[in-house]
């Protein structure tokens, strides 16, 4: 009788340490993915264009490629399995001939319509110096969301474009808007 209540707290004490252990691999991994992220946010790349005046930061998990007149930058997350490279570009425009809002009439967002069926304006909103449009469509087959970005500084217009899935859309929004929000001038 003793021999099996020996076994049964032997086994139990198995069972125990299995599940201390496996609770320490759960932390451990949290911990391993909280600090991954955490370093990513706390130090991020900085890009500076002297050129067009301007700075932003972005993920430093992410790769950056200038365009060979520097008048454009790709900030881009690298992944393997993904239809549709998630990427982030900034443009920048000579704008000498008024306001944001003539600059955005003379874009006309709304053409894209002629390009993609489906073309949707998810949300606009425009300000004196911004202007954003959120936008969804099937490119390729692959059904997509963009946002477009203008800032009006000086005689500057700056394009940003962001894109991505739809499926991903949500997630990928936070974090284009993070990088968007990171701009400064000089």
């Amino acid at each position: 009788m003793q021999k099996v209540r020996l076994e049964q707290l032997e086994e139990q004490e198995v069972r125990n340490n299995f599940k201390m252990t496996k609770r320490f691999f759960v932390v451990l991994a949290i911990s391993v993915l909280c600090n991954l992220v955490y370093s990513q946010q706390i130090n991020p790349l900085i890009y500076h264009n002297l050129e067009f005046g301007y700075s932003i930061q972005y993920p430093n998990s992410w790769e950056l490629e200038e365009d060979q007149d520097n008048q454009s930058v790709t900030i881009f997350e690298q992944e393997e399995d993904a239809d549709i490279l998630k990427h982030l570009q900034i443009s920048v425009a000579r704008w000498e001939d008024g306001d944001l809002a003539e600059f955005i009439k003379s874009v006309n967002i709304e053409d894209l319509e002629n390009l993609y069926s489906d073309f949707k304006i998810i949300h606009r909103n425009q300000e004196e110096a911004t202007c954003i449009y959120e936008l969804s469509y099937t490119l390729n087959e692959i059904k997509t969301n963009s946002i477009f970005y203008f800032i009006k500084e000086e005689d500057n217009i700056y394009i940003v474009m962001a894109m991505t899935d739809s499926t991903n859309y949500e997630n990928d929004r936070e974090t284009f808007m993070n990088i968007i929000e990171s701009i400064e001038f000089q």
